[in-house]
Formats: C-alpha cells, structure tokens, sequence
C-alpha cells in the first residue's frame, strides 16, 4: 500500500492511463474490504443502541440523551485522523447517533422489533487478524503454553539420597514453606512455587506434615504431593488433668499412632530422663513430669521425640520465680510433684487445692502417715474404684495407709494449679478433710472433730441412698 500512496504523490502524472486504472482499482478494493468492515461494526454498534433502547424503557428513561451524545462527540475526536476533519467526523457521528436514536424510538413504540441472538454478538478472528496475523499470536501462545510447561511441569532434581524427609510446623505461612524448600535444595526456583501454588489455589491448603518428598517432582507433583497424600500429618493433642502415664500413651496411640507400650518404657529410660534434664534427679519414670495441656504431634514419631514434647511443657511453665519457690519451701522438685499430684487426685475444686496441699505439708512436718486415697487408687491395675478395707492393707510403697512419708513419686500429671498448691500451701493448722457431699471438702484440725464430720458425711450418704 505504502508504494501506491508514493506514486500517488509524486508520479500520478507521470503514470500511464493503464497504470493509474490499475491503482484506482486496487483502492477501490481497499475501500470495499473497509467497508466490508465497517458495516459490520455499524450494524454491531446499532445492534448495542437497540439494546440500550430496551433497558432505557424499562427504567422509564427518555430516549434522547444529549449529555450522553456530548460525550460521545469529545471521545470520537481522539481517534480522528488525516485526511478526516473534526468537523467531518463530528457529521458522520451525527448522522450515526440519530440513527441509532430512530430505531430506539421505534423499538419504544412498536415494541420490540428486533429479534436479538447470541450469534449476532460474536466476533470472528477474520474480521479482526489476518491470518499472518493470526499465526504470530497462535505462534506466542503456544510458545507460552510450552513455556509454562517447561516451568511447571519437568522434573527438578536435588542432592542426596531420596526420598527427602521435609517437615512442615503449624502455622508455617507459603513463603517459609517455599523458603525452606529452596534452602534444602529440593527446589530450584521459589518464584516459580509460588507461582504454581497460586495457579493450584494451595496457597492454604497445605496442611502441617512431615513428606518423604521422593526425587524428580515437578513443581505441580510437589503440590499434588502435599495435598494429595497420606503424611505425617501434626495432630493436637490434650492431655487431661490428672492423667496417668498410661492414660497419656494410650492417647498418644490413638491420636498420633505411637505405641503406648513403646512410650511407657521410653518414659522409664534413664538415658531419655537424663537427656530432658532431669539428671540431677534421681527418678525411674516421668510420671508427673507431663503437664496437662494441648501438644502437637507429628503422626508416627518416635517415642522419645513425643515424651520431649510432652515433658517441655513443663519445663516452660517452671520458671525461675517458681525455681526460686520451690528452693524455699525445701523440698525437691519430685517431693513437690508427688504433692501436686496427690492434691489432683483429692479434687476438682481449684480454689481449695492449696488448702489440701497444706493439711499433707502439716503431715508430713509432725510424721503423720499422708493416708491419702488417691494414692491407693494409683494401685488399681483396672481404674479407679470405690475402696474397700482390703485396698488399704496392701503392701506397697505407694499405700499411704501403711507407709510414712511421700509415695515413691507421683500418681498422676497433675495440673499447673495443682503444682502452684504444692509450691504455695495455705497455712492453717487442718490435719483432716472429709467430702462434703458437694464436690468440695470439710477441714479440721483435730481427729475428734474429723470423726464427726465423718459421721455426717456417712449419715449424709445413706440420706442420698436409704437401701445402700
């Protein structure tokens, strides 16, 4: 086009008859492939007036819209070009919207005239690329798809033997997952993770685990992989108050599948023991060293790493005011902890533990035997039960009927309240308490007056039961 526009200009007379026929002819093809174009965009254009007409009705709007109109004139202007003027393109729009304007006037007194199709609103490629045109962008895209392909999709390769062991915590964001999958090498690019997390929609989808992750994974394998598959999953666990050591292993096994016979002898392993912290404590099981609270877990650990989860919590929670306590009070940490643990298994009640915690300090200062129940309890090899007579005369360290003095070591895991009782008991001269029939306990300081409160507390229980 570009050489008949320069013959145009500077041979036209210079041109023979024949070749200026030919060059009319060919734009005579021009204009008519334009306008092959042009009536289309009109009629598409009118097609939109015919719709705007209708939605103008049912909004009780006029048809007439000389701000709109206005609007459209300053927009056309910025198109314009040479040879067309301002004033030229300001008449042919002129006559465009006053078309437009007739057929919504039309539509608005005849009804709807015009049946309007889906069809009538697609666009073809050929009215609007040429097929050179048309390869280049097809072209592009399938180089982009093969691109993305090439990224996302191929196998990345790290160092080391496979499949990797990689752990996901709790609470980990996307980036540190994808920052310490980089820093492993399991990764070449984080960028491209992230990309492809967010193409996947797993920017929180990805749960707290430990993967093998095996070698040669794609970036979207390693995503099906974390979503996917059956892992280590971390499990909240909480541990109840008061509970034995072989209650916390059986519900270890039930919610992170460890073996609870595995945890019980870990629990008893001096080398384990020793490597917490407690080496300048001469215990044989950890009982009592577990505070009740919620842990996480990674699914199928191993013992020893579950029991040092478990007994950090109360090494977080012992701190050095309460260090400082318990030097005071002058007794050793697992005294302390048979103490709390025997005041766990006498109640519920908070507010009277340190009360409890004092009547067996007031025992133990005089020599008294602690003749403490829960410490029977802790014999019973299926449970708690209601005591007989017979419970109490067996010969067991733990027997506080028979034996003087604090039992071996503790009876359960006893609560952080329960351990604040031990390390600050109430002082007051109680050396007996009897339930009250109310959850709570009666204290008194002399056996006399315990033996009465006994007998109203008997007297109480066969009012609640008169055949018993």
């Amino acid at each position: 086009m570009q050489d008949i526009i320069n013959k145009i200009e500077n041979e036209l007379n210079n041109l023979s008859k024949k070749e200026r026929e030919d060059i009319l002819s060919r734009l005579r093809k021009e204009v008519d492939s334009l306008d092959s174009h042009i009536v289309p965009l009109l009629c598409r254009r009118t097609l939109f007036s015919v719709l705007i007409g209708r939605i103008k009705r049912s909004l009780k709007m006029p048809t007439y819209a000389p701000e709109r109109e206005k609007e459209i004139s300053k927009k056309i202007n910025l198109y314009r070009e040479d040879p067309l003027s301002s004033e030229a393109l300001q008449r042919i729009y002129e006559r465009i919207i006053d078309e437009s304007r007739a057929i919504q006037r039309e539509e608005s007194e005849k009804g709807n005239i015009f049946r309007i199709s889906s069809s009538k609103l697609k666009v073809s490629f050929k009215n609007i690329l040429n097929k050179k045109q048309l390869f280049i962008v097809l072209s592009f895209f399938i180089a982009l798809l093969a691109l993305l392909y090439y990224i996302f999709f191929t196998s990345n390769y790290y160092e080391g033997p496979s499949p990797a062991r990689f752990e996901i915590g709790r609470g980990e964001t996307l980036d540190e997952i994808v920052n310490s999958l980089h820093e492993k090498g399991i990764i070449p690019n984080k960028m491209n993770m992230k990309i492809a997390a967010f193409l996947y929609g797993a920017e929180k989808k990805i749960r707290a685990a430990r993967y093998n992750i095996p070698n040669g994974l794609s970036y979207f394998d390693l995503l099906d992989l974390f979503l996917e598959v059956d892992a280590d999953f971390l499990k909240s666990v909480t541990i109840a108050n008061g509970s034995t050591l072989r209650w916390v292993a059986q519900k270890i096994e039930n919610e992170v599948f460890i073996d609870s016979l595995k945890m019980i002898e870990t629990a008893s392993d001096k080398k384990i023991i020793d490597s917490i912290g407690y080496t300048s404590i001469n215990i044989n099981t950890l009982e009592g060293y577990i505070l009740p609270q919620q842990y996480y877990i990674y699914e199928r650990s191993s013992p020893a790493e579950a029991i040092g989860i478990l007994t950090k919590g109360l090494k977080d929670f012992f701190n050095d005011t309460l260090r400082n306590q318990l030097g005071s009070l002058g007794y050793s940490m697992h005294e302390m902890l048979t103490v709390a643990s025997i005041v766990e298994g006498e109640t519920n009640k908070v507010e009277e533990m340190p009360v409890i915690a004092g009547v067996y300090y007031n025992r133990l200062r005089i020599g008294m035997r602690l003749q403490a129940d829960p410490t029977v309890q802790y014999l019973q090899l299926n449970g708690w039960k209601r005591l007989k007579y017979s419970d109490l005369r067996v010969k067991n360290p733990y027997n506080t009927y028979i034996y003087a003095g604090l039992p071996p070591g503790p009876i359960n895991n006893p609560r952080k309240e329960a351990i604040l009782a031990a390390l600050y008991p109430a002082k007051h001269g109680f050396f007996y308490f009897v339930a009250d029939g109310l959850g709570g306990h009666k204290f008194s300081k002399t056996y006399t007056e315990h033996l009465r409160l006994v007998r109203e507390y008997r007297k109480w229980l066969k009012s609640q039961n008169p055949f018993n």
